[in-house]
């Protein structure tokens, strides 16, 4: 563990971060306003301190650490509970109303994970391609059940490519527990007791580190780093053992939110219009220079190739007569449900598109292609086929032709079908309605996906070659929604 005088009493994790992904440990050196017994930088809201000492020395550590916004401070309570970070801390949020969570994870560049310990383990973890992290709090109780593997089945990156750094706890040597804490442990696993030595009748000294190192290698975490540190006997940290009441010190991992402002579209084009215009793939094709003209993370979710998983949340209205649900029904459309989770697994090559949209378990799957300047989706029974614009700011989806079961019907039927992709606080969101003259709505669900707006440059997917559609290739556009040769 490095220190940087331009931290001012942090540490930095001596272990391989990932490009773009930044880490510190704060310690009882860094400049606070806490009088003793927290002196003096104390950053834990619920030891004793005067909340007006905790926000400045919060604040002053935002300061020194030159953190990208404000961290999102936990309601830690010794369980498994894991926050999705998704939007900066609040300085002014009453610590009452802190999430309560052991762990905290994020995918989003310029978010702030943060732990506060005092002898407990913190656990940094980071996805190898630096697209994910989390901050964990493991004390005795959270890691008997399982806060580590909680916080790790937040990864889409498999556990054999994140890295796993162990901050600052209280060592072997200075750690007692009794029968009960072994007991919790090697009902587990009995490879666990090889972490406790006896000292007394019903007593043992416990190795945290050791136990989380078991628990990080049975879950398939093979990049471990860190350990080696005595909390109860190194002065730079606050030990509940050695000083109570005692303050709290803080370990942070944050991906840095750089280069995110290079990559955003502008009206005129921006650094995204080249890699837009060497796609190969369906919608630049069909969109052309339009493509610029709405939000990064639109354009970034459109320009991605290959295999891409996304998560975010949803909000379902249904029809409620016979005939919308009916319609549902022969589309695949899901269940109502409100603030629901959402998964979509999107493959993407230059000639299809399979959309499988996972529903809080509901699933449905569409395809998509290029026909005659069009965007074509198979949903169920239908196929309908789109005109794509950009309006307001927003990807536009308006209906130009229908078929069901290859007969076509009335495009006049379909005025009350739209969707619109478009980008609010930072987000991908979507709204989607679907709506028949006779059958009333049918559908209308809208929600959001996180979508990094950061445009990483790929080999081109590989065509499936026995995917058997009338597609077509279309030139680089002026904006019109790319080729535009008319009807069929």
């Amino acid at each position: 563990m490095n220190g940087d005088p331009a931290t001012r009493g942090a540490l930095i994790p001596d272990f391989p971060l990932p490009p773009g992904v930044r880490a510190a440990v704060t310690t009882r050196t860094m400049h606070g306003i806490s009088p003793s017994p927290f002196d003096a930088c104390n950053l834990g809201s619920r030891c004793g301190d005067t909340p007006i000492n905790v926000a400045a020395n919060r604040a002053g550590m935002r300061d020194r650490l030159a953190l990208p916004s404000e961290p999102q401070w936990l309601r830690q309570v010794h369980g498994t509970g894991v926050h999705v970070l998704d939007a900066p801390g609040d300085p002014a949020r009453d610590h009452h109303d802190d999430p309560v969570a052991d762990a905290v994870y994020t995918n989003r560049p310029g978010l702030v994970c943060v732990v506060q310990t005092a002898d407990c383990l913190p656990l940094l973890l980071a996805s190898s391609d630096g697209r994910e992290i989390a901050a964990v709090h493991a004390g005795w109780r959270g890691l008997a059940a399982g806060v580590i593997e909680a916080a790790l089945r937040r990864f889409d990156t498999p556990p054999s490519q994140v890295r796993a750094w162990l901050g600052p706890a209280i060592a072997v040597t200075s750690y007692e527990v009794g029968d009960e804490v072994r007991a919790a442990f090697v009902a587990h696993d009995a490879n666990a007791a090889e972490a406790f030595t006896a000292t007394r009748p019903g007593h043992w000294l416990c190795d945290l580190y050791l136990l989380a190192r078991q628990r990080l290698a049975a879950a398939g975490v093979v990049l471990v780093y860190g350990g080696g540190f005595d909390t109860f006997t190194d002065a730079r940290f606050y030990s509940h053992r050695r000083s109570r009441p005692t303050g709290r010190f803080a370990s942070l991992i944050w991906i840095e939110p750089a280069h995110r402002a290079s990559y955003r579209a502008a009206e005129d084009g921006g650094a995204l219009e080249a890699p837009a215009r060497r796609s190969r793939l369906i919608f630049p094709r069909l969109l052309g220079r339009t493509l610029l003209r709405v939000p990064a993370t639109v354009q970034v979710l459109h320009l991605r190739g290959g295999a891409r998983r996304y998560r975010g949340r949803v909000t379902i209205e249904r029809g409620r007569n016979w005939l919308a649900r009916f319609c549902a029904f022969v589309t695949g459309m899901p269940p109502a449900m409100t603030d629901a989770p959402l998964a979509v697994d999107i493959v993407a090559t230059s000639r299809r598109e399979r959309w499988t949209r996972d529903f809080d378990g509901h699933r449905m799957t569409s395809t998509m292609w290029r026909r005659k300047g069009r965007l074509a989706e198979r949903l169920g029974l239908v196929t309908f086929h789109f005109r794509l614009g950009a309006k307001d700011g927003a990807l536009t989806w308006t209906v130009e032709r229908v078929r069901a079961l290859g007969i076509p019907l009335p495009v006049a039927w379909f005025d009350g079908v739209s969707a619109r992709e478009f980008e609010q606080d930072g987000r991908y969101c979507f709204d989607v309605s679907a709506a028949l003259p006779l059958a009333g709505e049918l559908v209308h669900y809208r929600g959001w996906l996180d979508v990094d707006p950061v445009f990483v440059p790929e080999d081109e997917p590989q065509d499936d070659d026995d995917w058997d559609v009338d597609g077509e290739d279309s030139d680089w556009g002026d904006g019109d929604g790319g080729d535009s040769d008319g009807g069929d």
